[in-house]
């Protein structure tokens, strides 16, 4: 698995996690500052697994295997992460919940 493929399945996991965090844990009330604060623990988390799972190299060249690049993939899974949340699982737990709702 590459480091890129790695690091969307962890964006995409994360844009669930928030989601699911703001729908059935906080109900919505969730402040901005909050769920920004949330996102960025979880996504820290998600980028040490990363540094300690995800190959140092790239097929560009050689990243030398430091712990700066704890932050750099924070960073990225921090913005990918909302994309993902707002264009795919916030509609389909929206729908999920409709259903749910309807019952």
């Amino acid at each position: 698995m590459t480091l890129g493929a790695i690091l969307l399945a962890f964006a995409a996991f994360l844009g669930l996690v928030m989601e699911l965090y703001k729908k059935s844990l906080r109900c919505d009330r969730a402040s901005e500052n909050e769920i920004k604060l949330v996102a960025l623990a979880c996504s820290t988390a998600l980028a040490y697994v990363t540094y300690r799972v995800a190959p140092a190299s790239t097929p560009a060249g050689d990243l030398k295997a430091t712990p700066y690049l704890v932050v750099l993939y924070t960073v990225a899974i921090y913005l990918l992460q909302l994309p993902t949340c707002m264009a795919f699982w916030k509609p389909l737990l929206k729908r999920f919940m409709e259903k749910k709702a309807d019952e």
